[in-house]
């Protein structure tokens, strides 16, 4: 439905792309990275509000890169809506239509909890109200395609939530393609088949989201998508490939087989189990000198379990859980709940005991 093909676009001196992308009809893609990326320059070149230097937009297999925004027959909506502050909420769904298409708009009210708000001005809406209402105005003309800019970043809380669910109810109910730019990775998690991340306005990878946080093809797009871990690693010599030493010494088993003489390992936070080594004596005499070592075992299988052991270095509280800082050479990150915090005793100085396996760590090659 949506096929983006060597497109580039400049603002300013800042270019994107070239970008290469294709999307399915009724496919919902969330367009994420870290600000400045360029997300919006692409978002309104597909969108026809600004000039490619190159390449194509095709939208259901036409070549609309020179056809103007009215006439490609997508809906825009961005962080602020831009409602027309003097048309009533009615006025602005229903802007722009026939009379009888603007009678058969119930459900679309119904689906975006408008239906009692449709005589109130936009400036008496709170900020979840107008995006509701700006939503609903978007697809009221019943557009093959849907284009989003940070929808939701002005919302908060339950509000937010209740958007969210309103937004992927009512596009998957009317088969609309939708791309979303955001820089939230969660909103892509609860919202996208597809996940496309922009970085340096390049577009990194594509793939369904799950593939992208497990499998990221670098460390832009690991630290993008919260792997806090990511640990500079050399092969073991004389090994089988699947075994490499951290930069304190460390070794690790790893699933994939490594080639290459340095490698970067993505260790995510909630994938290391956390404890108080009552074994600490064991584990550190199959370390050796270093303190820290792989378990007992030739570790031949994926599910067996890297043992490390080290220090904590700080604990820092997110509400229901808190991120762990472990000293083993080198620094891991640990999400581990507070009520474990409070019942192992967690803080700085206290020796503990990581436990991850060879499944949970991803190799990447080594940059710069």
């Amino acid at each position: 439905m949506i096929g983006l093909s060597g497109l580039c676009v400049r603002g300013g001196r800042f270019v994107v792309g070239p970008v290469d992308l294709q999307l399915a009809a009724g496919d919902y893609c969330g367009l994420v990275g870290p600000s400045g990326a360029g997300k919006t320059l692409l978002l309104q070149a597909v969108a026809g509000v600004r000039s490619p230097m190159a390449g194509q937009v095709l939208i259901d297999g036409q070549d609309l890169t020179n056809t103007p925004p009215e006439k490609r027959g997508v809906g825009l909506v961005f962080q602020d809506g831009l409602l027309f502050p003097h048309l009533s909420v009615a006025g602005n769904i229903g802007y722009g239509l026939r009379r009888r298409d603007a009678a058969s708009l119930d459900g679309l009210v119904r689906d975006l909890g408008v239906e009692d708000l449709m005589k109130r001005s936009p400036g008496s809406l709170s900020g979840g109200e107008r995006q509701r209402v700006a939503l609903a105005r978007a697809l009221a003309p019943g557009p093959r395609v849907l284009l989003l800019d940070e929808p939701l970043s002005a919302v908060d809380g339950e509000a937010r939530e209740e958007l969210r669910d309103m937004l992927q109810r009512a596009t998957r109910e009317r088969g609309v393609t939708v791309l979303h730019v955001t820089h939230d990775v969660a909103e892509v998690f609860s919202l996208a088949d597809t996940c496309a991340v922009l970085v340096d306005g390049g577009l990194r990878q594509v793939g369904p989201p799950s593939d992208v946080l497990r499998r990221p093809v670098d460390e832009d797009v690991a630290r993008l998508f919260g792997a806090r871990n990511v640990l500079r690693a050399t092969r073991q010599p004389d090994g089988d490939g699947r075994t490499v030493l951290l930069a304190g010494g460390s070794p690790l088993r790893v699933v994939q087989r490594v080639d290459a003489a340095e490698v970067l390992l993505v260790v995510r936070p909630e994938d290391v189990t956390l404890a108080l080594p009552a074994g600490v004596a064991s584990v550190r005499a199959v370390a050796g000198a270093g303190g820290v070592g792989v378990a007992d075992g030739a570790m031949g299988g994926a599910s067996e379990p890297n043992i490390l052991v080290g220090r904590v270095e700080r604990v820092v509280s997110h509400g229901g859980h808190s991120l762990v800082r472990v000293m083993v050479p080198p620094a891991i990150d640990v999400s581990v709940s507070s009520r474990e915090v409070a019942s192992l005793s967690l803080e700085p100085g206290t020796d503990v005991e990581l436990r991850f396996g060879a499944q949970m760590v991803w190799v990447l090659p080594a940059q710069g």
